[in-house]
């Protein structure tokens, strides 16, 4: 019986994608990542992963061509069929005076994002990456913790060239991880979404 990489528990009788493929207009990458899945897992997440991809491709729509597809080809149905959630983020939503690549003040609206679904999605992706890169689920007594950046930290950028990078499509998702040889319970993960976006997630044994 293969198990589930993402809750290391049920049985698993699907395939979920890591990150999830509705961050991907189509054409989708040819390199897309998928895990076995047990069917709550999998079907459990759609919903948030919708919330995920609304709040990426709102931030990132202004950065790239691709980044746009993905917010008029996927975002836009998604909040036509979803008025409260559009009611939502324009209530949650403020002008913001920033500057620009050339140095000019800009007013730009800004959107909060959906810390749920970000750390959610993030959280699994870990997981399902985790399953890809070592064969075997995270283990267990330990504690998986993301975070939010606003760019690669300085602590890591120093020691970078001591964790494996993969790139999903064109640059879509770039992704950098460590895990520890000696004590595979530590490892440290990185991402960038769209030139955009950044999170990562560390894990670590339960104290």
């Amino acid at each position: 019986m293969e198990i589930c990489a993402i809750c290391g528990l049920n049985e698993a009788i699907t395939r979920d994608h890591v990150p999830p493929k509705s961050i991907f207009p189509k054409p989708r990458p040819e390199n897309l990542i998928t895990v076995p899945a047990c069917s709550d897992c999998n079907n459990g997440a759609s919903d948030l992963d919708d919330l995920f991809k609304v709040y990426l491709s709102m931030h990132a729509a202004s950065g790239s061509d691709i980044a746009r597809r993905l917010f008029t080809e996927k975002t836009a149905r998604t909040l036509e069929r979803n008025k409260a959630l559009l009611s939502r983020i324009a209530e949650e939503s403020k002008e913001l005076e920033i500057e620009d690549e050339k140095g000019n003040v800009v007013t730009r609206t800004g959107v909060l994002w959906d810390s749920k679904a970000h750390d959610a999605v993030i959280e699994r992706t870990i997981r399902g990456l985790y399953f890809t890169h070592t064969g075997n689920v995270v283990p267990r007594a330990t504690v998986l913790k993301v975070q939010w950046l606003h760019g690669v930290p300085e602590d890591i950028e120093s020691r970078i060239d001591l964790f494996t990078e993969v790139t999903i499509g064109d640059d879509q998702v770039i992704y950098k991880y460590l895990i520890c040889e000696e004590d595979p319970r530590y490892s440290l993960w990185v991402f960038e979404f769209y030139g955009a976006h950044w999170a990562s997630g560390h894990i670590s044994p339960r104290e």
